[in-house]
């Protein structure tokens, strides 16, 4: 039986679908809790206990939701150019790097300048780093998978270098000196010790955005177009060449942008090793949200709530937190599945 005709269509398909998929899996998941001896209903309880079920959780996993929303936009903005970001991990670094550096400077600025100025620090060093990878495909014919992949292991072991030495607090932890309180976001919510900054209204912001970008203005037709047949673009005079570097460079910048709300909104310094791995699980972001900007808002919040959940599972269930990759592992491979039969 077709479901497809009595799905809706535009962005609220791509939404009804992830979800159903991520049910699917669910659904999976518990069944390997269920044949390992585990209990579905408390693990259940858990994971909703854990993500939502008081404050305290449910800001946690408000925070987390950002940088999966801002990773796996840009993520899903190569995609619609036809490429493949793997290196929103790296571009989160840098971005997060220049961020620290800006917004540690006690310069006398006012805040409705240096908070800015330190955002936009941030996107700027996580642009160049999307725009390096994109030069490299475009005029060298390198893989974007490959170099970016190899960025991502620069970028991050040369934050390690930097909280260790040259933007060092001169502490016994590797980190940088915290930002100064004009370069703070201001805090939304608090849960105490969670602080929900208005973080989460800029990735709101830059998702709705980065829609209205790729399907109502020039520009984005032209990546789309890119995205679906380079040759054919180039014939009718859209460089494909030149979107690319675009479209990566765009999709650096807004995962630079994750970086800097991550140092302006939540940590306020930056460390070594920071990063839970948000840059990787954009890439299940984007493919949960069907590469579409504004479905990958509840792709990025359901992430964020596994991922605050996983430690009640083994607090309260007594099942193992790595659950929470099992079913995200399903979910990724229902959506290759379905992509593999419109093919």
């Amino acid at each position: 039986m077709n479901l497809d005709r009595y799905l809706p269509s535009g962005p609220l398909r791509s939404i009804v679908e992830s979800i159903g998929i991520l049910i699917a899996a669910m659904g999976i998941g518990l069944a390997i809790v269920t044949a390992t001896g585990g209990n579905p209903v408390e693990t259940v309880r858990a994971l909703v206990y854990g993500s939502v079920g008081n404050s305290v959780n449910l800001s946690s996993t408000l925070v987390k939701s950002v940088p999966h929303a801002l990773t796996g936009l840009s993520v899903a903005l190569a995609f619609r150019a036809g490429l493949f970001n793997i290196g929103g991990e790296g571009q989160l670094y840098v971005g997060a790097a220049g961020a620290a550096w800006i917004g540690a400077l006690d310069i006398g600025l006012p805040s409705a300048v240096h908070l800015p100025l330190t955002i936009a620090t941030g996107c700027t060093f996580g642009a160049i780093w999307g725009g390096i990878a994109g030069w490299l495909k475009a005029s060298r014919g390198v893989h974007e998978v490959i170099n970016t992949i190899m960025l991502n292991y620069i970028a991050i072991y040369g934050v390690d270098y930097l909280v260790r030495a040259p933007l060092s607090a001169g502490s016994h932890t590797a980190r940088t000196a915290d930002v100064v309180s004009s370069s703070r976001l201001p805090v939304m919510w608090e849960a105490p010790p969670i602080e929900v900054s208005c973080g989460i209204v800029i990735a709101g912001m830059l998702c709705l955005g980065c829609w209205w970008m790729l399907f109502r203005t020039p520009i984005g037709f032209d990546i789309r177009t890119v995205g679906q047949n380079p040759e054919a673009a180039d014939s009718v005079g859209v460089s494909s060449r030149r979107i690319t570097v675009l479209a990566m460079t765009l999709a650096g910048a807004i995962a630079g942008a994750a970086g800097s709300l991550e140092i302006t909104g939540v940590h306020h310094t930056l460390y070594a090793q920071f990063s839970p791995g948000y840059g990787f699980d954009g890439i299940a972001v984007a493919l949960l949200g069907r590469s579409h900007p504004l479905a990958v808002i509840p792709a990025a919040f359901l992430f964020g709530a596994l991922r605050t959940a996983d430690r009640w599972l083994q607090l309260s269930a007594g099942v193992p937190k790595d659950i929470v990759i099992i079913i995200q592992a399903v979910a990724i491979l229902a959506v290759g599945l379905k992509s593999v039969k419109k093919i």
